[in-house]
């Protein structure tokens, strides 16, 4: 499975991939320096902005996101079949014991 990142350290890496520093991105997205390093230092993002950023980066970082999100829950959907079958294990053991005079 591959690790899931918080949407900054997403564009971080994008923007490093692109060589693009945070005074570039402060001028593409017409912010101040400060703020776009405050920007980027937390782990959350208002969509209007991420979406101006997609375009920048020409990266779809909702897709990232969403597929990170379909990793959790395949792994959900995992764990839930798991425990079904565990259910199932237990009851045919219980039958066995009883079968065999156990109680």
């Amino acid at each position: 499975m591959s690790k899931k990142y918080p949407i900054n350290e997403l564009i971080l890496k994008e923007m490093k991939r692109h060589g693009m520093r945070p005074p570039d991105l402060a001028r593409r997205l017409g912010l101040s320096v400060s703020t776009t390093y405050y920007l980027l230092s937390r782990n959350t993002i208002q969509v209007d902005r991420l979406r101006q950023i997609c375009r920048i980066l020409n990266t779809n970082f909702f897709q990232i996101l969403a597929d990170q999100m379909n990793m959790d829950n395949d792994s959900e959907a995992f764990k839930d079949e798991e425990k079904e079958a565990l259910k199932a294990e237990n009851e045919t053991l219980k039958s066995v014991i009883r079968m065999l005079g156990g109680k």
